[in-house]
Parts: structure tokens; sequence; C-alpha cells
């Protein structure tokens, strides 16, 4: 019975220090998370809108194209028409040839058949010179029009070349604007789809960025409900007042090396964070004192702080130290100026042995940080 009393004992234990490990991260810090996804959203929605705005522009040379190609089309129609018209024409032009060609060959055979009649003889055989003269003006005429066939078969044969060598260049000119502007077509439209394929893996990414959002708003709340547990547990807010005007700093005036400012930074280590609510004083397991009169109202480990102590100091002041390696004071402790309340560490998302101190003004929850340098007596600081 003892054993399973003993057991269960540690049961119990074991659950309490998870439950402990497994607290959400201080709210400044869920809020700082999801700014940094807002801002991750915000940059991907402009990026989504630019998609779209160059989808837009897209969209508009494709309509530009297919408009273009309409009237290609159009003129492509008229020229195919205009080919149709003179093919029919040289097919009729090369039915009229052929025929003179036939008229002029049937003329040769007679011509050849009459026993090959000479001027002279038609003129010797005339019986006067009205005769002769008639004789001689309708051979002269027949010579001119057999002259005039053969000049406009050979020059009709001329111009059916010209027109068939026109109609294979009106081909292939027709057929190269519609080559290049089909090429144009499809490159847009490929440009298209790629475009719409980036704005949709954008919406997708901005959906998720906004999940990520609402699930730091519900650790935001969550957390909001916890830290007032853990003080409402501690028994009561400090019932002094902070009068002092400035803090004195944490630890020993001989440790002023600052690691990491208030505010904008780049991250040190992953999940760290890059809006900085505090200042990291570089310290390697040194005593940490009570920067004023007080009370613990927080003294656990706290996600991405690792062992976190909160102090009330009245009137709306607040000084948080994160990453600490020992507690020396519990929740509900009075502290008094100077006294020793920890020892600074490396628990938590920390790249080393530091301490990290964070300064409230205006109350625990409603509140806001600020520089910690602003509010606190310190000796000559060096950055690095």
């Amino acid at each position: 019975m003892n054993k399973k009393i003993i057991s269960f004992i540690a049961i119990i234990l074991l659950l309490l220090a998870y439950t402990n490990n497994c607290i959400a991260a201080s709210i400044s810090e869920l809020n700082e998370q999801k700014e940094q996804a807002q801002d991750q959203k915000d940059q991907v929605t402009e990026q989504r809108e630019n998609a779209e705005s160059e989808l837009d522009k897209i969209n508009a040379q494709i309509s530009g194209i297919e408009s273009e190609i309409f009237s290609l089309q159009k003129q492509l129609d008229e020229l195919n028409s205009s080919i149709s018209q003179k093919e029919q024409e040289i097919a009729d032009k090369q039915a009229e040839l052929e025929h003179k060609e036939e008229l002029l060959k049937t003329r040769m055979v007679a011509m050849y058949k009459g026993g090959g009649t000479t001027y002279l003889d038609v003129l010797l055989g005339s019986s006067n010179y009205i005769e002769m003269y008639t004789k001689y003006n309708a051979i002269q005429t027949i010579a001119e029009k057999d002259t005039e066939l053969i000049n406009e078969v050979s020059e009709q044969k001329k111009n059916i070349e010209n027109e068939k060598q026109e109609l294979e260049n009106n081909k292939a000119q027709v057929e190269s604007i519609k080559s290049e502007t089909d090429a144009k077509n499809a490159e847009l439209k490929a440009a298209k789809v790629a475009k719409q394929s980036t704005i949709s893996n954008l919406s997708a990414e901005e959906q998720a960025l906004q999940k990520k959002i609402d699930e730091f708003e519900a650790a935001i709340e969550k957390a909001q409900q916890e830290i007032a547990d853990a003080a409402n547990n501690s028994g009561g807010g400090y019932e002094g007042s902070f009068s002092g005007g400035r803090f004195e700093w944490p630890i020993s005036y001989s440790y002023n090396r600052i690691t990491s400012i208030f505010g904008n930074r780049t991250a040190p280590t992953a999940g760290a964070s890059t809006n900085h609510g505090a200042i990291d004083i570089g310290v390697s397991y040194v005593p940490v004192y009570a920067p004023a009169n007080g009370k613990v109202i927080i003294a656990q480990y706290v996600s991405g702080y690792g062992n976190y102590i909160m102090i009330d100091h009245g009137s709306g002041y607040y000084t948080a130290f994160g990453h600490l390696s020992q507690f020396k004071v519990s929740v509900g402790t009075v502290v008094s100026t100077g006294q020793q309340i920890a020892v600074s560490g490396n628990t938590g998302i920390s790249t080393g042995p530091h301490l990290h101190y964070e300064v409230y003004v205006g109350g625990r929850s409603k509140g806001y940080r600020v520089d910690p340098l602003s509010y606190t007596n310190h000796p000559s600081l060096i950055y690095s």
C-alpha cells in the first residue's frame, strides 16, 4: 500500500513538473511571434496583390494579342479568298492561253498545208493593183495579228508566273505572321498559368500564416490566463509603491557588457524573438538582485525564457528576468532592493549564458515593455 501511495505521489509530481515545463511563453513573446507572423502574412499578401496586378496585365496582353490574332485571321481569310480568286484567274488565263496557242498551231498547220505560199505568190497572182493592195493589207494584218498573238501568249505566260510567285509570297507572309502570333499567344498563356499558380501558392501561404496567427492569439489568451493565475496564486501584488524613479542595476556593476539591445534585432538563434523587448547582459552564472522593493509574482519555468522571475514593484512597474539557472526566491516573496533573487544562466531559448532583463510600465497585462536602460541606473556600458 505504501508503495502504491508513493507511486501515486510520484506521478502527481511528474504531472506538475510537466505542466510547469509546458507553460506557454510570456504574452509579450507570443505577441512578438504573432507580429512576426502578421508581418510575414502582410508581405505574402503584398506579393499576392502584386502577382494579381501582374496577372491583370497579362490578361490585358492576352486580350490584346487575341484581338490581334482575330485581325490577322481576318486578313488571312481575305488573303486566302484573294488567293483563290487569283488561282481562278490564272486557271482562266491558262485556258485562254491554251486556246490561243491552239489557234496559232491551227494557222501554222494551214499555212504549211498550203504549200508554203509567200507574199510574192499572193502579189503576183493579183489581177490588178487594187486587188494586190487589198491582198497585201490582208496579209500584213494577218502577220501583225500573228505577231501580237505570239507576244500576247509570251506576256501571259510571264504574268502567270509572276502571279504565282506573288501568291507564294503572300502565303509565306501570312504563315509567318500567324506563326509569330501563335507563339506569342502561347507564351502569354503559359505566363498566365504560371502567375495563377503563384497566386494560388501565395493564397495558401496566406491561409497558413493566418492559421498561425490564430494559434498565437489563442496561445496569448491562454498565456494571459496562466500568468493571471500565477499572479493570483501569489497572494496578490505588491502593496507598496514604486517611488524611486529608477531601478538599480540587477547584477554587480562590474558586469556591463550588453550583447543584445532593446528593439528590433536579428534573431540570434532559431525560435528567439526578433523584436527584442528586453536587453541581454553578457554574464555567466552570477547573482541576480532585485532592482527595487517588490513582490515576486512569478518564479517558474516559462517556455522560451527558461527559468523566469517577475517582480511587482507597485505603481504599475514590473521587472522580469529570464534564462536563470537557479531561483533564490519563490512566488509571494517580498524582496528589498539589492536582495539576491536568482543566479543567471542559460535555460530556455538561448545562445549562451546571459541575463535577459525586462521592464514593464503601466501594468502587467495592459502595460508595455520599455527599454530597461531608460529606467535603470547602470555602469558605463560596452556593446558587443
